[in-house]
This record gives C-alpha cells, structure tokens and sequence, in this order.
C-alpha cells in the first residue's frame, strides 16, 4: 500500500461584494495511510485509529476565506478519533451524511448535532463512508465574536437554520453535489464571506445536549486507561480487565462491541498495531523488532501477520519507506 497525498490544487477566486475583495483558495488532499492525515502540532492532541483494515481512503475539499476554513471530509474506513485543542481557537464539526450514527463519547450523534470543540477532549467513533463538514476560526476572529465562549460539545440546532448554513459552506467549497444543488430551486449560490458563515452558525445553534455521556463509553475508557497504564500487553486478557473496572465479562464485551464493533481484545490489539506503526514511521532506528517489542508485541511472526491483515503491507515495507 502506499500513500496518495493528491497534488494540491488551488483555484483562485475573487469575489467582489460590497466593494470588498474576498479571496477564496480552494484545495483537495488525499490519503490512504492513517498516520499521514495529521501532522503533530502545538495546536491540537490528536490521535486516530483506523478501525477496519485496507487503505483508509481520506479525501477533503476545503475553503480558505480570510480567517475561516471550510472543509468536506470523507473515508472509506471507520475511524475513532480523540481530539483536544491546546491553544484558544475555534472549530466546529457536524455530520453531513453517515451509514450509522457516528459516536461522540459512545453516543449517538443526531442530524441536528453540531459539535464545538472548545478546549474540552472529544472522543468519536466515525462510520466508513461518512461525510463531515467542518469550520474553524482564526484566534483573533473567534475572541472578538464571542465563539470562545460558546461551552463545547454538542449542540442542538435549529434544522432550517442548520440547513442554510449547509448549503452556504456547501456551495463555497464547490461541492453541492453532496448536499442540495441550489439549482434545484431556482436560486443562485451565494457569495458568502466569513461574517456569513458566523451569522448563519450562531443562528442554527439552540441549546447544548445535556445528557451524560454513554455508560458504554464509560467502561470502555476505564479499560483502555487501564491498558495504557500496564503497557498494552499479551497478558491483559478479558477476564483481567471485566475485574479490575469492576463489571461483568459480557458487559466489556458488549460495550466495546458497540462502540467499536469488535470486541476488548480485538480493540487492544488494534491499538498495538497503530504503537507498532507509529514506531516504525517515527523512531524507524529501533528496528521492526524493536518497534513490535515497543508495541507490546511478544510473537513477531503473530505481529507481523496482524500488521498486514490491518495496513495491508508488512512492517519491513513500512520501515523501508520511513527510512
């Protein structure tokens, strides 16, 4: 398998509105490799798992204004991402299209959610195939409207008022194919500028979701802290962890399943696999068996089979093109 970071490409539009120049910049990107989609930053703790196996299949369109990102995000495989930002800013998410609910915290995220990041952490479960829509804010721009105030998570939203703030960032990022055409009523697409986009999202927004984050989610992040403290290794087997968090075998299971369509066991390795790559692509001096060893791999032959089953290449390739 090999990465297929896609030639960015710009298109310069100006727009005249008011007598004020608007400089759009629109670019595509593409990935199929889990570890190339985020470059590390002091803005953003970010990690991402790729939960079913093959090319991961990220494909974006995004929309510069001045001080705004727009963009549209779609893969082909389901991926559960924790997110937090470190530094004072503003970004916001909702689902545009999804095969399942996707999971925010182990619940299920409805149609008429927007998610606010905020400096609070978000933990999601993303469907393969989904669509997301995405805006983000520059610092400056976020603290003199107010947007850092907003309390972060998710939102219920005003459904029509929703749907047009859609359909504006829609038709700016040129891809209307995905959500309504304008067209089909009759209407031209509007020349948005970033005060827009704001005025049309702070209208959709009604009130935050109240509810307590899922019991699911509840077990399944005792476990992984637990795992994460013990080194995720070959000896933390189902029985261990359903008495160390204090619950019963089947109930681990089933929440795990639920969340993440697999079971603890199958989840944990999942995670070892991604410490494993992670290794290789970033500390390629240790070696495939120091990285395997690093990742809690005990049998390197059982590793390197799981590792090519999940990426679809074996560890050597994957060192071979770090190197």
């Amino acid at each position: 398998m090999t990465s297929s970071i896609l030639p960015c490409s710009f298109r310069l539009v100006e727009k005249e509105t008011n007598r004020v120049s608007h400089l759009n910049i629109h670019w595509h990107r593409g990935v199929d490799e889990i570890d190339a989609v985020f470059t590390p930053n002091d803005e953003w703790e970010f990690e991402m798992l790729q939960l079913g196996p093959g090319q991961l299949g990220y494909r974006s369109c995004t929309v510069e204004l001045p001080g705004a990102q727009i963009s549209l995000e779609t893969l082909s495989q389901p991926v559960r991402s924790f997110q937090k930002m470190r530094q004072r800013g503003f970004y916001a998410g909702m689902v545009l299209r999804a095969p399942r609910p996707v999971l925010w915290k182990g619940r299920e995220v409805e149609p008429n959610h927007v998610l606010v990041f905020g400096n609070a952490e978000n933990d999601m479960v993303i469907p393969e195939h989904s669509l997301l829509l995405s805006l983000q804010m520059v610092p400056h721009f976020a603290v003199d409207n107010d947007l850092l105030d907003i309390e972060p998570g998710l939102w219920v939203c005003k459904p029509s008022a929703l749907q047009a703030l859609i359909q504006t960032c829609g038709s700016l990022s040129g891809r209307t194919a995905c959500l309504e055409h304008w067209q089909n009523h009759g209407m031209a697409a509007p020349l948005a500028t970033r005060e827009v986009v704001l005025a049309q999202f702070l209208a959709a927004l009604d009130q935050p979701v109240r509810t307590r984050q899922a019991r699911r989610y509840e077990i399944a992040y005792k476990v992984e802290k637990f795992a994460t403290e013990h080194g995720w290794d070959d000896g933390l087997g189902i029985d261990r962890l359903a008495d160390e968090i204090g619950v019963p075998r089947r109930t681990v299971h089933r929440s795990f399943k639920e969340i993440y369509g697999m079971g603890p066991q199958g989840f944990l390795r999942l995670v070892r696999l991604h410490h494993f790559r992670k290794a290789l692509v970033h500390q390629y001096s240790m070696g495939v068996t120091g990285a395997a060893l690093h990742a809690g791999f005990d049998h390197f032959g059982r590793a390197a089979q799981y590792y090519r089953q999940q990426f679809g290449e074996l560890p050597r390739q994957t060192l071979k093109r770090a190197l």
